[in-house]
């Protein structure tokens, strides 16, 4: 059930993106995505020829003074928790506070293959994902860390491994699972729901909760693991297709090839925005409503998709 805190949050707006840009362009990209009134520019964790996340975020907040930036998500397996911590506070405190650190367990089995990193069941990749970011939470807030654990061993006083950033880093945890989805009810400053799930090696997508019934099933793990802190926590969702139509029914039909999924569920999902930019809009003040997410994020240029900036800056301006 949606807590009223969750239904009076202020709508929060968020770009990721994957692209890899050279140094002009990046710069003049950060500062276009600040002026289109987005809150939050978030940069993908892949082992391919895109930007690496802690060296976009920390570009995009040199040259920007509001836009906050983040990981979207990091992947776990691919950086020891003291490393990603320290990584972490070094762009919380360059850019004086406006990162906003996002982590999962990892789904990519071919791009653990091409690097040589065993890939794990997603059991397994999970747990790893638990007892890091129980260092991680500890190290950026300046506290000790004593853990003999399962995937981790790591002994330091307060302070001893890295400075902690001035301002407290919030934590996004993402993912559709039981698991994960208990742990970001437990420990995570925001949820990040996408609505789908992955075979073991990643080669397939399922739309595993992608209806409103789907999200409200999530978002119930989420609150019966997060007890009452379940109002402070901020609900975030990935939208997986923004589309500008005067005809949704039309466009809802043309995409249910592309996702597997019938019209009527594409209409009706909280993962796509189909319509006029006044549609949109009130398309999500409807779903915050219904579900109290407050913080959407929308994709920069995928293959074969164009960026969702423009639409969705219409959609902002519309709200504000």
């Amino acid at each position: 059930m949606t807590t009223d805190a969750h239904r009076r949050r202020p709508l929060r707006f968020g770009l990721t993106t994957a692209l890899p840009r050279n140094g002009a362009d990046s710069r003049a990209f950060a500062q276009r995505v600040e002026s289109a009134g987005v809150d939050v520019l978030t940069f993908a964790d892949h082992l391919a020829p895109v930007t690496a996340p802690f060296s976009g975020a920390t570009a995009a907040a040199a040259v920007t003074s509001r836009l906050v930036v983040g990981t979207l998500v990091l992947n776990n397996d691919l950086r020891h928790p003291v490393d990603t911590a320290r990584e972490a506070a070094g762009v919380a405190t360059v850019s004086d506070g406006r990162f906003e650190l996002g982590i999962g367990a990892g789904h990519m089995k071919s791009e653990y293959d091409a690097a040589g990193i065993a890939f794990d069941r997603a059991g397994m990749r999970v747990s790893r994902l638990v007892e890091s970011v129980g260092v991680i939470r500890k190290l950026i807030d300046g506290d000790a860390v004593d853990l003999d654990g399962q995937h981790y061993r790591i002994h330091a006083a307060a302070g001893e491994l890295l400075a902690p950033p001035p301002h407290r880093v919030p934590t996004l945890i993402g993912g559709n699972g039981t698991r994960v989805l208990e742990l970001a009810g437990r420990m995570a400053d925001i949820v990040g729901l996408a609505g789908i799930s992955h075979n073991h090696d990643a080669t397939q997508v399922r739309l595993s909760h992608f209806d409103a019934a789907g999200v409200a099933d999530r978002i119930a793990v989420v609150r019966e693991a997060a007890g009452d802190r379940f109002a402070e926590i901020e609900l975030n969702a990935l939208i997986q297709a923004v589309v500008l139509s005067d005809d949704r029914r039309r466009t809802a039909e043309e995409l249910a090839s592309d996702f597997g999924a019938a019209p009527e569920a594409l209409l009706a999902s909280p993962f796509i925005l189909i319509g006029s930019h006044e549609q949109m809009a009130e398309q999500l003040v409807a779903r915050q409503r219904e579900f109290g997410i407050s913080y959407w994020t929308v994709f920069d240029e995928l293959p074969g998709r164009s960026s969702a900036l423009p639409d969705i800056t219409e959609v902002i301006a519309l709200l504000r």
